[in-house]
């Protein structure tokens, strides 16, 4: 489970905290363009999901309930100054009025190095004492060290980085398929198809190295290649490693989807 759906998860339960610091292991321009794709994503997902939302939104910018404060990924001459005292009662501005289509307020900060001590001092009371149904989400792409009245009201998320997983509608519609498949139709499907054993592997490494699980997640799966590694060492049969690759999944992988 990645961030996004453990977020979900806690929306679903109305448990969402009001104030999370945002960062990525990536550099810092890949860090701001992922950044803000998380935010639109997990935003536009808890108003389709949660609230039933009808509407399209293609951006953040199209919801009433949603403010953003700084530059976007698109903006060709991105300012690096600090925000002003005027965008920040602005942004302070924003809270004081209840939601206009759902139930629940969002505001994206894009640029954590950009808040000084004079804008910290004017968000005070809002980080401490939330107006309403909101959630904000601070960005922080340079992981700069951030101000200590910032920094101590915060929830804080570290995104990983990204890995293209070119093959994810396909990977997730074979495990999909996978699930409801006993284990002999399982092996005749893939080897009928000439299905490769190490490709499916290597995309759910992909995918794996994204998801947020326990250590036993990890350990099953370095055992997994492991046996993998061997069974093509001494040129097993196909319908020996995909018995085997059947009991992964069925054990380590398909229970958490």
């Amino acid at each position: 489970m990645n961030i996004h759906d453990i977020l979900m998860k806690k929306a679903e339960k109305n448990e969402l905290a009001h104030f999370y610091i945002v960062e990525s292991s990536a550099a810092e321009d890949e860090a701001f363009a992922s950044l803000m794709k998380f935010a639109t994503n997990f935003i536009r997902d808890y108003y389709h999901k949660i609230e039933n939302a009808k509407q399209s939104m293609t951006n953040l910018m199209d919801h009433p309930d949603v403010y953003v404060l700084g530059n976007l990924p698109e903006t060709e001459d991105k300012e690096d100054k600090f925000f002003s005292v005027e965008e920040s009662e602005a942004f302070a501005r924003f809270f004081e009025f209840r939601p206009v289509q759902g139930k629940r307020k969002f505001a994206v900060i894009t640029e954590g190095h950009r808040v000084n001590t004079l804008v910290a001092n004017k968000w005070l009371k809002l980080l401490e004492e939330p107006i309403g149904n909101s959630t904000i989400f601070l960005l922080n792409p340079r992981r700069q060290k951030l101000l200590d009245t910032i920094h101590s009201r915060a929830q804080h998320l570290r995104l990983p980085v990204s890995i293209s997983l070119s093959n994810l509608d396909n990977w997730k519609t074979f495990l999909g398929e996978t699930k409801s498949q006993s284990l002999s139709q399982f092996i005749e499907k893939n080897i009928k198809q000439n299905q490769d054993v190490l490709f499916w592997s290597n995309e759910m490494i992909k995918w794996e190295a994204e998801q947020l699980e326990q250590a036993e997640s990890k350990i099953a799966l370095f055992d997994w290649l492991k046996r993998l590694q061997e069974m093509e060492t001494f040129h097993q049969p196909s319908a020996t490693k995909w018995t085997l690759f059947y009991s992964y999944l069925q054990n380590h992988v398909l229970g958490r989807l």
